[in-house]
């Protein structure tokens, strides 16, 4: 596994890293597409990693496909599987909260343009409420940073059957950080096998 050995001055956060949607529009898992000839996780992680105190991966099946990113591998609890995001949600405050630390930041495990001061961004005020990220294109859940508090709501949340991450947030207290537009869009995602290729030229531009 990582040192999780960070300098002091990191965000008390654990980096969680989404790796367990269906990928049906790609055909493939989304992770270990190539990008540069590196699997877009690589890229994800390269930019997450230096952000937080740790750096897991919340995905069920065998954890042992992702043994060459040398992270934590978080499953769903049993009785959240299949429920979505806010399970990977639940299982990572429950894995900070085992680390002694204050909460999590997420992002998807196909964003390889991840800002390098996303989590520092969201983190600018005190971690009391959940903050996520919002570019030209609208609100943006799936970058988030959400405080141990929220975990009651979260599992309340998927005990009734509300999956919706920005629908949750909404009824919490939450702030959003705006960022300017860019190119390439920070908050880009590989949905799509089209996409990976308008990646490959911005990636050929940094």
């Amino acid at each position: 596994m990582q040192d999780t050995a960070r300098p002091a001055a990191l965000p008390r956060v654990a980096g969680i890293v989404l790796a367990g949607g269906a990928s049906s529009r790609m055909g493939r898992e989304k992770a270990f597409v190539s990008l540069g000839g590196r699997p877009v996780l690589a890229h994800v992680l390269e930019r997450f990693r230096p952000q937080v105190a740790v750096v897991a991966i919340s995905a069920n099946g065998d954890p042992a496909r992702f043994a060459q990113f040398d992270c934590p591998v978080l499953a769903d609890l049993e009785e959240t599987v299949g429920r979505g995001p806010l399970a990977g949600v639940l299982a990572g405050l429950d894995f900070a909260q085992s680390r002694g630390l204050t909460g999590v930041a997420i992002t998807p495990s196909d964003a390889p343009f991840l800002p390098l001061d996303f989590v520092a961004r969201l983190m600018a005020e005190p971690l009391e409420d959940i903050a996520f990220a919002e570019s030209a294109a609208g609100p943006q859940p799936l970058f988030s940073v959400w405080p141990l508090t929220a975990r009651p709501a979260v599992a309340e949340a998927l005990e009734r059957g509300a999956f919706s991450v920005i629908g949750l947030i909404t009824r919490l207290a939450h702030r959003r950080t705006r960022f300017g537009p860019a190119e390439p869009n920070p908050f880009f995602n590989l949905n799509r096998p089209q996409d990976v290729a308008s990646a490959e030229r911005w990636l050929a531009l940094e």
